[in-house]
């Protein structure tokens, strides 16, 4: 309707003039209802017998005006119905033959013949003509070899198929095509790509490369092993797996422009460069692939690159997922230059945010023309209407309503601005820009579909979106060869620490473990109806879990290895150093007598030169006082001179500073003054007199006739000299004469004009040397009263001298006594300090005896124990490189398999081991490999089964790299995970829950477990990050995105995951990405918790005792474990001599002392749980025939689903057998009566639920299983037995 116009009310056409045609293809596709009629088309025959709709909003009738209906369709069946008469008699029909050979020949030949008369040469033309008619051989033969089949659904040919080959080898210009060979190999190299690489099986693959060599034979009548057979090593005859090094491609030189499409020359140069793209595909993605260019996936990679490199080129990739799909398609997108684009599916993705998606990648294509290659995988399809839409995509390049108008409108508006940026003269009407737009949809955009062929849903699919295989390049992604799963091991362990040979032999064991378990899966769904997988990401999760594994065993057992060795060198080193301590203590004896006896000699000596020394102390101590006395006397008048100084010197010191103010400009200037004021006048006539000059005589200028003293002559005189300040500065003011000073203290001092402020009004100059002539004044006056006291002082200080000289020599005296005391007491400091450490010596060596004997006494017991332990060790780090690598395979491989699957593939792989001298321990387990004992204990406790296939489980769960997926129908695996993990603050969710992710998020930030239970055969994508375990790293933090949140990832966190169904069907694409585990419970595992039940109904106080016992022998275990990793640690971080490390020792004898009370209390403990499981084991017997039973009855979900019966039921009947069942002081008696009363019980409830047509049969199931349990019986044959028993 979007394309229609509105004419009038109710009416919609085509606008004026014009006719508008609806085409609907493959019109007999919708199925058949229940009463056969086809609702899509019953819809269409309604619009032609009334030529109108209604509108859904107010079911208002809409007529349609100039509409015509155009319908095609393939003849009925392979999924297409016939289509009602009723619809039919509207139309004239036109039946549509397949094209003649003549027909195609002129169609593709014009083509060819075009392409190759632009400027090849003349020999191509006739080559084109023979390629064409070789291609039609070729898809005529594979139409009529090839038939499709349900596995092989996708096998449908056409003449796109046909198209294509030939539009591939038109890729090749004529600058790279030269030689006629070369055009053929093109040729084969392109059949192969459209024929072959979607058959699936290896008959097939064979039967097309005898019709490729036929068709070289009769058409270009050439052999393959002329044409391909450098492809072939030592001239050997050409085969179909040569052709797989037949490669062209337009990558070979990154960065090219144009790039060209050309024959690749060396493997090993195509090799480098797609290793070279892809390191810096992961320096540039968040998201980095560790893959392994090895052949298979360069192919695919190749393969994927011709389909983008052509207009309107799509892909389809068909394989299990973890085959790598996605990663060949991120490759080949990244070397093509495009950008990727994906959806990201949440929980609430619906239709709306598909087609919102949508919009944005056709807009990316068509409007804004980025290159762009849209990856999609079947497990995102949450609606099959997706599907739909990407079927109208690759056969349009259009999804009809898409746009609602307004964004239509912008759409138009944008191609309206690319055609005319790049010049194309197209109408500027609405229409014609969509149909632009589209067309650079289809020019721009590549859609790479990735597939699971397992299921119906592939098929189905194929079958209603025939667009999937005719619009599509389809890849089929088999199973790894050889090449690809040796040159991958080689990758990944070529730095692991171990010989070449070694290390080859372990690759050949990788590639036998990968291919039995394949095997081994066909051979478990025959038996037991149950799928598993075997994909190439559970071969790369056996490598890397072989690498991580081996790396931390190996490092874990030479650790404890060497803490045994370290604590039997310090044992040894005890014993051998008590002979040696007892010698030295033996030596040191003697010394110390002797040392002793020469001290207190010369303790006397030094006794006696004191008396002497304190003698001579005395004397030069009275001098001291009198020589102290004359030097205070001396000090006192020399402070009181300094005192009356105190009072000048800074008057003095101020006047200098005031002189060095001066400069010659300022004396200058007072000279130079012709009338200078009289305060100038005033301070040079002071200056004068101090200098002792003498002024003229001059006539009185005020007229009076007398002569007058005038001094600025002899001023100006005085300023000229060019040392006039330094003549100021050095003035003798200790010998002023008393004459001029008293003249300048009564004529000029006196004076209150004459000071420095009042003279500065007049000359700045001349304030400098007021403040001088002022200093003068100052300083004669306090040296007067000076004088004096300074000829006391000198005498003083002669006094002082003679005195201090006598003095000095009687200390000179009484040093040299002092110094040869002191040289006797350091000689007596050091014979006292060698004593000492004699001393300390012996008090060591003593107690080193002590302590090597009680290390001796405490250890020594433990040193045949040690000694074993480390040679076991030694030998189990010899047999690592084997007990890992099986050990990898059953976490890898043999999670979901039962215990007999289970048991018989670790004897196979054990014993090819031994055979490929690989070194491995004589009788493997799993538990003894990688298991803890102490750990294992607690599990237990915890609610684990005590089998050992449940221990396994358990192992394989904390050594895995995945998170588990635990197929647990009778709930055992969800009892321990809660119980063990809950004082981590375990949190239980189900997808059912509405806010599961917020739990979800918390638990990943806090790095608490999560149990996620009940979980059906698929999971949530949004899970996907998680399970993958997407992680990156921003600003050095861990995060993770989950649907559209970014958290943070903590490393502490866990995840399990559990599932009550009892055979769940888990696709690649789940499995790949858990470690499935079948936690279904085992004879053992059952048998013992039966026997726990009937002896704490029949002996209460026994099983509470033993309950007791095993937690009490649980705790010992754990606590002798810590004690001698304790002292281990102890004797490996003591540094040095051990036996002078006493706080060792301490710690040593303390807890060999409590170890050797845990000991005991574990032996008695040990005997008295020997004593309670003889009396336990009297009731075993119940516990096996109740065992035999519940499996019976479970095996009867092999005839009808319904009949499955849970674990607790079975229990809670048991429970009640034995409190209802006849009692009995007889043991045998009462073993009787208890097993016939729960098999009437049995018995009676389950035929209570069965049809009667099975009750016959479950009585001869249980007959079967009570006769095959009776250890005195014959046993039944296994063989002969199955044919009786329901195999489902």
């Amino acid at each position: 309707m979007s394309k229609l116009d509105r004419r009038r009310k109710g009416v919609f056409g085509p606008p004026m003039g014009k006719k508008c045609l609806v085409f609907v293809d493959d019109l007999n596709m919708p199925q058949k209802e229940k009463y056969g009629a086809q609702p899509p088309i019953e819809l269409l025959r309604q619009w032609v017998d009334h030529k109108h709709w209604y509108d859904k909003k107010d079911n208002s009738r809409l007529e349609l005006a100039d509409v015509n209906l155009v319908c095609a369709m393939g003849p009925p069946g392979g999924g297409r119905n016939p289509i009602t008469n009723r619809f039919t008699r509207h139309f004239n029909l036109i039946s549509i033959e397949s094209f003649d050979d003549t027909t195609m020949t002129k169609i593709f030949s014009s083509m060819v013949d075009w392409h190759f008369g632009k400027g090849f040469d003349a020999s191509f033309l006739r080559l084109g003509k023979m390629m064409v008619q070789a291609t039609m051989a070729v898809y005529k033969a594979a139409v009529v070899t090839f038939l499709p089949t349900p596995s092989k659904s996708h096998y449908v040919f056409n003449l796109r198929d046909f198209s294509r080959v030939v539009s591939g080898v038109l890729l090749v210009p004529k600058t790279h095509m030269t030689e006629a060979n070369k055009l053929v190999r093109l040729w084969v190299h392109e059949v192969y790509r459209i024929f072959y690489d979607r058959l699936i099986s290896d008959e097939d693959r064979e039967q097309f490369f005898a019709i490729v060599q036929e068709t070289l034979s009769q058409q270009f009548k050439m052999t393959s092993d002329k044409l391909l057979g450098h492809l072939a090593e030592g001239g050997k005859a050409v085969v179909d797996d040569n052709i797989r090094s037949l490669f062209f491609g337009d990558y070979m030189i990154p960065g090219a422009e144009p790039k060209i499409y050309d024959e690749v020359q060396s493997f090993s140069d195509l090799t480098s460069v797609i290793e070279n793209y892809l390191d810096d595909y992961n320096q540039m993605s968040k998201a980095p692939m560790k893959l392994v260019m090895f052949k298979f996936a360069i192919e695919h990679v190749s393969r994927i690159s011709r389909v983008l490199k052509q207009d309107n080129g799509h892909c389809l990739l068909i394989g299990v997922g973890g085959s790598g799909r996605q990663s060949a398609c991120k490759l080949a997108t990244f070397m093509a230059d495009y950008s990727l684009y994906q959806i990201e599916i949440s929980k609430n993705y619906t239709t709306v945010e598909w087609r919102d998606d949508l919009k944005k990648l056709l807009i990316r294509a068509g409007a804004e023309g980025k290159r762009t290659t849209f990856l999609f995988s079947d497990n995102q399809i949450k609606d099959e209407s997706f599907v739909e839409d990407l079927n109208m995509i690759l056969n349009t390049g259009d999804v009809p309503n898409l746009y609602p108008p307004d964004e239509k409108a912008e759409i138009i508006e944008k191609m309206q601005v690319v055609a005319r940026t790049q010049g194309r003269k197209i109408e500027a009407t609405p229409l014609s820009m969509y149909n632009f737009f589209i067309e650079r949809v289809k020019e721009h955009l590549h859609v790479v579909l990735a597939m699971s062929p397992i299921g119906d849903s592939f098929r189905n699919r194929l079958r209603m979106f025939p667009s999937l295989i005719n619009c599509c390049t389809i890849d089929w992604f088999q199973a790894w060869p050889s090449d690809a799963l040796e040159m991958v091991a080689n990758k990944f362990l070529e730095d692991v620490d171990m010989s070449d040979q070694m290390r080859g032999q372990c690759v050949t064991l990788c590639q036998h473990f990968h291919q039995s378990v394949r095997t081994l899966s066909d051979r478990y769904y025959a038996i037991l109806r149950r799928q598993n997988y075997v994909t190439p990401t559970s071969y790369l999760e056996l490598i890397l879990t072989f690498k991580m594994l081996l790396g931390r065993r190996r490092q874990a057992i030479h650790g404890m290895r060497q803490r045994y060795v370290v604590g039997l060198e310090k044992l040894e080193f005890a014993a051998g150093q008590v002979s040696v301590m007892q010698q030295e203590l033996q030596e040191l004896q003697p010394q110390l007598v002797q040392t002793s006896k020469e001290t207190d000699e010369l303790m006397v000596k030094i006794e006696k030169d004191t008396v002497e020394a304190e003698a001579k102390k005395q004397v030069v101590a009275a001098d001291e006082a009198v020589a102290n006395e004359a030097a205070s006397k001396s000090q006192a008048i020399k402070d009181e001179c300094e005192a009356d100084l105190a009072e000048a010197i800074p008057a003095l010191e101020a006047a200098i500073n005031a002189l060095n103010t001066l400069t010659s400009k300022d004396i200058t200037l007072v000279k130079s003054m012709k009338n200078p004021p009289a305060l100038v006048k005033l301070v040079m006539e002071a200056v004068c007199i101090m200098k002792a000059i003498k002024p003229e005589r001059k006539p009185d200028p005020s007229g009076s006739g007398k002569m007058v003293e005038d001094f600025w002559g002899p001023s100006q005189k005085l300023l000229s000299d060019l040392k006039f300040l330094d003549s100021l500065k050095s003035y003798d003011k200790d010998n002023i004469n008393p004459q001029i000073i008293k003249k300048i203290r009564d004529n000029y001092c006196s004076k209150e004009e004459f000071r420095p402020e009042v003279i500065k009004t007049a000359s700045a100059a001349c304030e400098g040397l007021c403040q001088w002539v002022r200093a003068m004044d100052v300083y004669d006056r306090v040296a007067k009263v000076v004088a004096p006291k300074k000829i006391k002082l000198a005498e003083a200080e002669a006094e002082l001298a003679v005195q201090m000289k006598k003095l000095n020599e009687k200390r000179a005296e009484l040093k040299e006594v002092l110094d040869k005391l002191q040289a006797l007491n350091d000689q007596f400091q050091t014979m006292q300090t060698k004593k000492e450490n004699l001393e300390a010596n012996i008090d060591l060596c003593t107690k080193k005896l002590d302590r090597a004997e009680k290390l001796i006494g405490g250890l020594g017991g433990e040193k045949d124990r040690w000694s074993q332990a480390a040679k076991e060790l030694g030998e189990r780090y010899t047999n690592v490189i084997g007990d890992v690598l099986v050990s990898s395979g059953v976490v890898a491989y043999l999670g979901a398999f039962t215990v007999d699957f289970r048991t018989d593939c670790v004897r196979e792989w054990h014993g090819l081991c031994t055979e490929k001298a690989i070194p491995c321990s004589p009788s493997f387990s799993v538990s003894a490999t990688l298991g803890e004992p102490v750990k294992i204990r607690k599990w237990s406790i915890d609610g684990l089964p005590v089998d050992s296939f449940s221990v396994e489980n358990g192992i394989i769960i904390f050594n895995s790299n995945r998170w588990p997926l635990m197929i647990d129908p009778q709930g055992q695996a969800n009892k321990w995970v809660k119980n063990m993990e809950r004082p981590n603050k375990l949190s239980v969710i189900k997808l059912s829950d509405p806010n599961y992710s917020r739990t979800l998020e918390n638990s990943i930030q806090f790095g608490t477990p999560v149990l996620l239970e009940n979980v059906g055969e698929e999971l949530d994508p949004l899970l996907e990050p998680l399970l993958l375990k997407q992680t990156f790293k921003q600003s050095g933090v861990e995060y993770i995105r989950l649907g559209e949140a970014v958290i943070e990832y903590s490393q502490d966190f866990h995840l399990y995951i559990t599932t009550r169904l009892r055979n769940p069907h888990y696709l690649p694409e789940v499995s790949v990405k858990v470690t499935l585990l079948n936690f279904m419970i085992t004879p053992q595992g059952l048998q013992d918790q039966l026997l726990g039940i009937v002896a704490a109904k029949e002996k209460p106080e026994l099983e509470e005792k033993k309950n007791e016992l095993i937690v009490e022998s649980a705790k010992n275990q754990k606590q002798l474990k810590e004690i001698e990793d304790k002292i281990l640690e102890v004797l490996s971080s003591s540094e040095g001599n051990i036996l002078e490390d006493e706080t060792a020792i301490k710690v040593l004898s303390s807890s060999k002392k409590l170890a050797a009370e845990i000991s005991a209390k574990q032996e008695i403990a040990a005997a008295t749980e020997v004593e309670i499981d003889q009396t336990r084991n009297g009731y075993r017997p119940v516990a096996t025939h109740a065992s035999i039973l519940f499996f019976c009855i479970s095996d009867l979900a092999n005839i009808e689903p319904m009949y499955q019966y849970s674990l607790v039921w079975f229990i809670n009947l048991y429970i009640q057998s034995v409190a209802n069942s006849t009692k009995s002081s007889d043991l045998q008696e009462r073993i009787h009566h208890l097993n016939d009363h729960f098999t009437r019980s049995i018995y009676n409830n389950v035929c209570r639920s069965l049809f009667e047509k099975d009750k016959l049969l479950f009585s001869f199931i249980l007959c079967i299983g009570i006769l095959k349990g009776r250890p005195a019986r014959e046993p039944l044959g296994q063989q002969r037995s199955r044919h009786s028993l329901p195999a489902g």
